[in-house]
């Protein structure tokens, strides 16, 4: 796990805004923050009020100047700090340029420097990073062997359009497994991405979970569930992506090779029935979708 950025900065005395991040596309560039109450010591340091800062993310893929000529398109006018925490393949010399955009580059050595002047003028108390991270780490999600019960979204426009009463049908829970992706996207650039899937009759994107804290007592309906699931299709994506000339529609490649993937044993609350032809259907209550083939 690398650095968290925003801790150590304020660790470091730094007075950072994490919020309304500029709108800008996805890239393998990041938004940490805005600085504010920037102090004469930092200042001497090169930070300036109300600098953006950003950082490249730490990965095995090195920052060339596609990646940061892509970022540079679509930042605000203003000055930015960029902090590299992976290795560069272009030299600070290189680096673009674009009218009313001052750029600030720091490299890991700059980091590093920055850090441990902190560190020698008394500002900065040597800790463990597992002490830099207490404060602002999430309870973990899933603690305990599971299976952990996802809380439905109580979404039932499918049903409405397909003229199902939900009145009529029984809640059951569906057993099913829920991977934790991390991997690569490849498109006119790389970029690192995480995802929920969940394996339920086919694989689908979450945008984001909750448990409920109790599991309802219900019985169970089974779907299928994939036992060697690939993620390419499902995480694969077209989106918009700007190369100078305008925006145009790009696909985003997942590669498979790049995944790295925790399971979780999950029950899925869903609502089973029958339509007027005595055939029966399964809505999922967490991605809202109509099963019927199984």
């Amino acid at each position: 796990m690398g650095l968290d950025l925003v801790a150590v900065m304020r660790r470091l005395g730094v007075s950072i805004d994490t919020n309304s991040p500029p709108i800008t596309s996805p890239g393998v560039i990041s938004w940490l923050g805005r600085l504010y109450d920037v102090t004469p010591e930092h200042a001497n340091q090169g930070l300036v009020e109300g600098m953006e800062i950003w950082t490249s993310g730490q990965g095995f893929a090195p920052l060339d100047l596609v990646g940061i000529e892509s970022w540079l398109f679509d930042a605000p006018r203003g000055v930015h700090l960029i902090i590299v925490e992976r290795k560069m393949t272009f030299g600070l010399d290189d680096s673009p340029s674009r009218a009313g955009r001052n750029l600030v580059i720091w490299p890991q050595d700059k980091l590093a420097s920055f850090i441990g002047h902190a560190v020698l003028d008394g500002s900065l108390v040597i800790v463990d990073q597992s002490e830099i991270e207490e404060e602002y780490v999430e309870p973990e999600l899933f603690a305990g062997d599971g299976p952990f019960t996802l809380k439905p979204l109580n979404d039932f426009s499918e049903l409405e359009n397909k003229g199902y009463d939900i009145s009529m049908a029984k809640p059951v829970l569906i057993p099913a497994i829920l991977h934790k992706v991390t991997g690569v996207i490849i498109g006119p650039v790389e970029e690192e991405i995480d995802r929920w899937v969940l394996n339920c009759d086919g694989l689908h994107v979450l945008d984001e979970i909750e448990l409920l804290e109790r599991s309802p007592m219900l019985n169970y309906a089974h779907l299928k569930i994939e036992e060697k699931p690939s993620f390419t299709e499902v995480l694969s994506e077209r989106r918009a992506y700007s190369d100078g000339m305008g925006d145009l529609l790009r696909w985003w490649k997942f590669e498979e090779t790049s995944a790295i993937c925790t399971e979780y044993k999950v029950l899925v609350p869903a609502h089973k029935g029958i339509d007027a032809f005595g055939k029966e259907w399964v809505l999922n209550g967490v991605t809202g979708k109509i099963h019927s083939h199984f």
